[in-house]
């Protein structure tokens, strides 16, 4: 633990040295308030084992971001204590099975704030034997596993969703779908994007790239209307699903964020929450978001790089970074959550 914890200070101040140097041409005002994430319990609420048969010996294996890929009992570190002993348990089980049921891996998807997960089970395509059984034997016996999906079957027993509580709310997302993965940073996250967000008191947020809405739904208040964009089905089916529970007034679209700037005619936005792919955003995106003249603009990635490209953009056409926060959402990797509010000048 004492080099994992050194190497995560390196890890810490060669960050803090990049955003600054990234952030320095485009917003020399602005300092970097760099939030790093506990691992003193793990950190990651969603974790991968892959399952290798070699001469009749199972080889279970996981991926460290200091160590690679390693077997599941040096890789189990980086979730947090009740996930670790669930993926014991489902180990175990696909250990004295395998001969029945040749499970190739599996994702472990952990509910925030519920001490439950839903397991996604890999399994080849030509497979005949359903695992219908092996699921709801391990859903009878585990019952922190909420909900076990098979894609490669078609198949989900039990219940077919994550939930989360945050921020004092259920959050629904999809097992195959995108939700942030950092088990302890996620709320403080959530919180701050709600917080800089609300700050203004919007009674209209525009949502781009929403996922299943959960920034939009935690700002504002029940007053504030919020119209959200995403081109996932599942993810828009569950920012309905997600604003129906917070009794909150919604609209969500599935399109692409570019497409759906590009037909014009879009009522103003007192607030505008952008939250684009590690790749950023697209071309004519902060084009379109300009034209609708939001009061502010809360804007979220992941790549830094991307990040300050996009910033740069806004520049441009007129508006002026006021504050910057970064959120170690993915320790020991190039990607942090960066989240800047930008205002006209």
């Amino acid at each position: 633990m004492t080099t994992r914890r050194d190497s995560y200070a390196r890890h810490l101040a060669e960050t803090r040295t990049r955003l600054e140097h990234l952030l320095a041409p485009v917003c020399p005002h602005v300092t970097v308030d760099l939030r790093p994430s506990p691992l003193h319990d793990g950190f990651r609420g969603h974790a991968r084992f892959s399952v290798t048969e070699t001469a009749g010996d199972l080889a279970i294996t996981g991926a460290d971001p200091v160590g690679g890929r390693d077997t599941w009992e040096s890789t189990r570190w980086i979730l947090p204590g009740f996930g670790q002993r669930l993926a014991q348990t489902v180990i175990g089980r696909i250990s004295r099975s395998y001969a029945h049921y040749p499970i190739r891996g599996f994702d472990l998807r952990l509910g925030y704030g519920t001490q439950r997960a839903h397991l996604v089970l890999a399994v080849d395509r030509a497979e005949s034997v359903s695992l219908r059984r092996w699921a709801e034997e391990l859903l009878l016996d585990t019952p922190a596993v909420s909900g076990v999906s098979v894609p490669a079957q078609g198949l989900t027993v039990g219940d077919p969703l994550v939930r989360h509580q945050l921020l004092g709310r259920e959050v629904l997302s999809h097992p195959l779908g995108f939700f942030q993965t950092n088990y302890w940073l996620t709320e403080p996250l959530l919180r701050h994007i709600a917080s800089v967000v609300s700050e203004e008191t919007p009674t209209s947020v525009l949502d781009l790239y929403c996922g299943v809405g959960v920034h939009s739904l935690l700002a504002g208040n029940g007053a504030t209307s919020t119209t959200g964009v995403d081109s996932d089905p599942n993810a828009i089916a569950l920012a309905r699903l997600n604003a129906e529970a917070a009794g909150r007034v919604a609209t969500y679209e599935r399109a692409s964020v570019e497409g759906y700037l590009a037909r014009g005619s879009h009522p103003h936005c007192d607030a505008a929450i952008v939250n684009p792919p590690r790749a950023g955003c697209r071309a004519g995106v902060v084009e379109g978001i300009a034209k609708l003249t939001p009061h502010y603009i809360c804007l979220v990635c992941c790549s830094a790089e991307a990040h300050v490209r996009d910033l740069r953009a806004f520049q441009e056409l007129g508006y002026k970074a006021t504050a910057h926060t970064a959120f170690d959402m993915f320790p020991f990797s190039r990607f942090v959550e960066n989240v800047t509010m930008l205002f006209p000048q």
